[in-house]
């Protein structure tokens, strides 16, 4: 340290005395650099100087670059940045300048030893933080340091060097006073001051490791100029969807084998619903006749009462002819419908299973009646179906007035004394109640065959139980509106029926109607027929007949209309209706019942009508297996089981009546010859022919 300021003295008197006294020339603007001696592993800085005229800036740039002059007036600073010295040089006005020149004298020794201190302390730094630039990056290699002075001195500064250049320094050597002053900038460029040109450097075998120093400041940055493909707000669209995988090679694939397909099928189709709307379906009665090759007639009868009812007639069957069949007398069948019903429903199946055309193809005259109140017998004398008067009446009505017209009229239509009544539901109710009244009926009747015989409905089941529960509701509906139409049938509702009931739909809801009222499916029903069924079935009653049906399974008498009991005491002398009393039927009666019916219970027949008929009035009870209240109409087995039992009975009772004739013309010759028998003989012949069943 010693002989550093030794040196630093010497110097300095060194440059007082070769300093002149005066100097008029002007100032150079120009700083040499003198380059340093190189060292192995570091970089020579590149000394750069830029001569300007007087009052013009001086701009030092980078070696191999043009520097740039600044018009006049303007300030010049020199800066050292990466190891490049910058002289800044301020140019004054004219009286600026003679005062600068003035003042030199004075300021030379000054300044000159203010640099030389200011050198000297540069180079016995330790730390040179003011040549680190905070907004360089961090350097990623590890310097070498070295002095310029003493080459053997090693220094322990831990300072980071930047690898781009070396910093620049200025050899005594080339201090003299003048080139030395009229370098140095004047006061007003010591702001900010010029950074210390030293290089530090170690020997080469030496390194040190410095970690990176985090800058403490960032200077800001310019923003960069605007360019229409980048500040665009149309921005391209790369990068808007995600690269599609590489797929990959079979190679890296695990065998698979792919299952064999079925082979293709054909494609489904929806099958058209052919619905198709059968003949029978929409034809009344005379034409469902003519449909299958029968001979039909159609009949009118006025009752007592003045409703004109119609009656259907088959004359003979389809193996005779109308000459043929008037040659002898035929025996009458007589056939009548039940509640809700018309003729039709003894022609509704194919003719080998329907009991209208069985009987014709038989040898016998068929006769169809139809109640008051359906589709065929809705006429009267006086009045119009529209009238709430006409649908006074129920089945008492029925029985008292419409079966002995009808009768009386095939009577005298046919010449025959009496006829074979077949009735079914409501047919055998109105004939038990019209024999029981009027004993003169009773002739008239060969042979009644009752099937499904209502009487007493005590143990109804289905649809007919529920009438009975609500008809306290029933009846408060009935006295508000009246007496009216009950399930009316016409051409509208035999089209909506068919469509709804055909085969091809198969609905459920048609089988259940018909099950609900007439009991379980036995399975013999002919389901293709059920839209025909349907068509022609419910065809109208009364709203007062209803009324009737339900009164008796509600009070569980076969009685009379119940009108309440100030009417009762009016028109029967009873607060209650009178019963029909079936002891006093004296015809001969033929019972064909089931365990499966609903409506004709066997508990009612069995509990009731079987032991209120006479034993001699009473010829046979049936009873059949599996048969509902409809299957005694259309059932599979009704002509084997019942229609053919019915036409033995009557062939049979045919030929007792052949014999009885016989036995008659045989008394008139025995008593023409006065050889005649006494009445009691007579009595008993007759008594035992007609027991021969």
């Amino acid at each position: 340290m010693v002989s550093k300021v030794l040196i630093v003295a010497l110097s300095l008197a060194v440059a007082i005395l070769a300093a002149p006294a005066d100097s008029s020339t002007s100032l150079p603007t120009t700083v040499a650099n003198t380059p340093q001696p190189s060292t192995p592993g570091v970089t020579t800085p590149a000394q750069v100087a830029t001569n300007a005229p007087t009052g013009q800036p001086t701009t030092a740039a980078p070696a191999g670059q043009p520097t740039t002059a600044a018009p006049a007036g303007s300030t010049t600073v020199a800066a050292t940045v990466n190891s490049t010295v910058t002289i800044y040089t301020t140019t004054q006005s004219a009286h600026g300048i003679g005062m600068f020149f003035t003042l030199v004298p004075v300021m030379k020794p000054l300044l000159l030893f203010l640099l030389l201190i200011h050198h000297i302390s540069c180079g016995d730094v330790t730390s040179s933080e003011e040549d680190t630039d905070m907004t360089a990056s961090p350097s990623t290699t590890t310097p070498l340091l070295s002095t310029a002075f003493d080459p053997g001195f090693l220094k322990t500064s831990i300072l980071p060097i930047a690898p781009k250049s070396s910093v620049p320094t200025f050899p005594f050597s080339s201090l003299s006073t003048n080139d030395w002053m009229s370098s140095m900038p004047t006061v007003q460029t010591l702001l900010p001051p010029p950074l210390a040109s030293t290089t530090l450097e170690v020997p080469e075998k030496e390194q040190f490791g410095f970690s990176s120093l985090t800058p403490l400041w960032t200077l800001p940055t310019s923003p960069p100029p605007y360019s229409p493909m980048n500040d665009s707000p149309i921005k391209p669209m790369n990068g808007l969807f995600n690269p599609i995988p590489a797929m990959p090679t079979l190679s890296t694939l695990a065998p698979f084998t792919f299952p064999t397909l079925p082979p293709p099928t054909p494609a489904q189709t929806m099958k058209p619903l052919n619905i198709t709307i059968d003949p029978e379906a929409i034809m009344d009665v005379p034409e469902i006749i003519a449909h299958w090759g029968y001979p039909v007639e159609t009949h009118k009868v006025v009752t007592a009462d003045g409703y004109i009812l119609t009656l259907h007639r088959i004359p003979h069957g389809k193996n005779e002819t109308s000459k043929s069949a008037s040659n002898r007398p035929k025996p009458v069948v007589f056939l009548q419908h039940g509640l809700l019903c018309t003729s039709s429903i003894w022609l509704l199946n194919l003719p080998r299973q329907s009991a209208g055309y069985i009987f014709a193809d038989q040898g016998y005259d068929v006769w169809l009646g139809n109640m008051r109140g359906n589709t065929y017998s809705k006429q009267h004398v006086r009045m119009t179906s529209s009238d709430r008067t006409f649908w006074k009446f129920s089945w008492e009505e029925m029985a008292r007035y419409d079966l002995p017209a009808m009768i009386d009229y095939v009577l005298r239509n046919t010449k025959q004394p009496n006829l074979y009544y077949v009735g079914h539901s409501q047919g055998s109710l109105t004939m038990f109640a019209k024999m029981s009244e009027d004993p003169e009926m009773s002739p008239k009747i060969r042979k009644f065959f009752a099937l499904a015989p209502v009487a007493r409905m005590s143990h109804v089941k289905g649809l007919f139980q529920d009438l009975g529960q609500i008809y306290e509701q029933y009846n408060l509906i009935y006295q508000v509106f009246g007496d009216g139409e009950f399930l009316t049938n016409n051409i509208f509702t035999k089209l909506l029926t068919d469509i709804v009931c055909d085969q091809a739909v198969n609905n459920p809801l048609c089988e259940n109607f018909i099950f609900a009222v007439s009991g379980p499916n036995s399975n013999q029903f002919n389901n293709s027929r059920i839209g025909i069924y349907l068509a022609h079935n419910p065809a109208g009653t009364s709203s007062r007949n209803m009324l009737h049906f339900a009164q008796m399974v509600k009070r569980k008498r076969m009685s009379r209309f119940d009108h309440g009991q100030e009417l009762n005491l009016k028109i029967y002398g009873s607060p209650q209706p009178p019963e029909y009393d079936i002891r006093r039927i004296s015809s001969s009666i033929y019972l064909f019942y089931s365990d499966f019916d609903w409506l004709a219970n066997p508990k009612d027949v069995e509990g009731f009508l079987i032991p209120m008929l006479p034993s001699k009035t009473l010829k046979k009870a049936t009873k059949l297996r599996d048969f509902n209240h409809n299957d005694f109409l259309w059932g599979m087995r009704a002509r084997k089981e019942i229609y053919e039992k019915i036409i033995n009975t009557i062939k049979l009772d045919q030929r007792r009546v052949k014999l009885q004739n016989s036995m008659e013309r045989f008394f008139e010759r025995r008593a023409r010859n006065g050889t005649g028998f006494d009445d009691e003989t007579k009595m008993r012949l007759r008594n035992e022919t007609m027991d021969l069943d």
